[in-house]
């Protein structure tokens, strides 16, 4: 019988279990039901039905299940006939083979172990002192400054409270100027601990560059027209690039270097210690090298 229509009719019977076992009680608990069988190996009933969802309706399980059943059986001939050409080859491959699957098993029980185990909470503190001992490691590769800034029509003339909120910019000018700027229907971006790079602030602020390193330690509140749009802009600190990058720019990635120092910590530790315990118990024998 071709294969399709095999698969079809387990596909069904499949399915049909699946629906009398939502009523009846299961009476082959101990027996393993083969949905189909190649070269010795076999596929149960318990581990295709594992693989369909149960919210599935009735068609999309049986079509599920006869893709699942096409692609173990392509499998199984696969592997036969990649084992039959291969035996041709010398003992590398199979050696290849060996420590793929070392590699696996120890690369899987490694990261279990680390997953229970890594705290990966990293204190402010920790960030500081860190950043503070390897800054070499954050030099910047552009200009970045923190800045508040308003864009807004330029037929709006009442701006004496704008002009003041930014250039207090504490916390108690800043929720001002929000709310100001909701109501007035302004872009901006008014969080003083943001630090932008130089490029990403010029997308939103045309301004003119003509003296940069001036331009950036300037703090007074700048304010210029272009294409009927008025902009107010007050720069609050700047780092110039190739230089050690600010820690609100560095953290994320000081973090994700904690977090790696940690683990390969935990995985120094973990080998240190089975080798020793495995030294210990006699499991290890090592005789001195012929001279």
């Amino acid at each position: 019988m071709p294969f399709l229509k095999v698969a079809t009719s387990v596909c069904f019977v499949v399915a049909l279990f699946c629906i009398i076992s939502c009523n009846v009680p299961d009476v082959t608990e101990n027996k393993v039901t083969i949905v189909v069988s190649a070269f010795g190996e076999s596929l149960s009933l318990d581990s295709l039905s594992a693989r369909i969802p149960d919210a599935m309706t009735f068609d999309d399980s049986t079509l599920m299940a006869n893709r699942i059943i096409e692609g173990w059986v392509r499998e199984q001939v696969l592997l036969v006939e990649a084992e039959k050409n291969l035996s041709y080859f010398d003992n590398s491959f199979e050696d290849a083979i060996t420590a793929y699957r070392n590699a696996l098993l120890v690369s899987s029980f490694e990261s279990r172990f680390v997953a229970s185990r890594l705290n990966r909470e990293v204190s402010e503190d920790a960030i500081e002192d860190f950043h503070s001992k390897h800054s070499e490691l954050f030099l910047l590769q552009e200009h970045v400054l923190r800045a508040l800034f308003v864009n807004l029509s330029d037929e709006e003339t009442d701006l004496d409270s704008t002009r003041i909120w930014l250039t207090q910019a504490d916390s108690i000018s800043i929720p001002k100027l929000e709310q100001w700027s909701i109501e007035h229907n302004a872009q901006f971006a008014l969080d003083y601990e943001y630090w932008w790079f130089l490029s990403d602030l010029l997308d939103q602020i045309p301004m003119q560059i003509y003296r940069l390193e001036d331009q950036l330690r300037e703090r007074r509140l700048i304010e210029f027209t272009d294409n009927n749009t008025r902009y107010l802009l007050r720069i609050l600190d700047h780092q110039f690039k190739d230089r050690p990058s600010p820690l609100g720019i560095a953290r994320d990635r000081i973090e994700d270097l904690i977090i790696q120092e940690r683990r390969r910590n935990l995985l120094e530790g973990l080998r240190d210690d089975l080798v020793k315990d495995a030294w210990a118990q006699g499991e290890i024998f090592r005789d001195s090298i012929p001279s």
